[in-house]
C-alpha cells in the first residue's frame, strides 16, 4: 500500500508528464502547420511560375504568327 506521500509524488509525477506531452504536442502541432503553409506557398509559386512561363509561350507563338 502506498503512502499518503507516495500518491502525491505519484500524482505530481503525473502532472509533469502531462505537461511536457502537452508541450510536445503543441510544438509537432506547430509544425505540421508550418509545413503546411510552406507547401502551399511552394505550390503557389510553381503555377505562378507555370501561369508566367505560358503566358511568355503565348505571346512568343503570336509574335511569330
Amino acid at each position: 500500500m502506498k503512502t499518503f506521500q507516495q500518491f502525491n509524488e505519484d500524482i505530481e509525477q503525473r502532472r509533469i508528464d502531462a505537461g511536457q506531452r502537452t508541450l510536445e504536442l503543441q510544438t509537432a502541432a506547430k509544425e505540421r502547420a508550418q509545413a503546411y503553409r510552406d507547401a502551399q506557398i511552394q505550390k503557389r509559386d510553381e503555377k505562378r511560375e507555370r501561369d508566367k512561363l505560358k503566358q511568355e509561350i503565348k505571346t512568343e507563338l503570336n509574335t511569330t504568327a
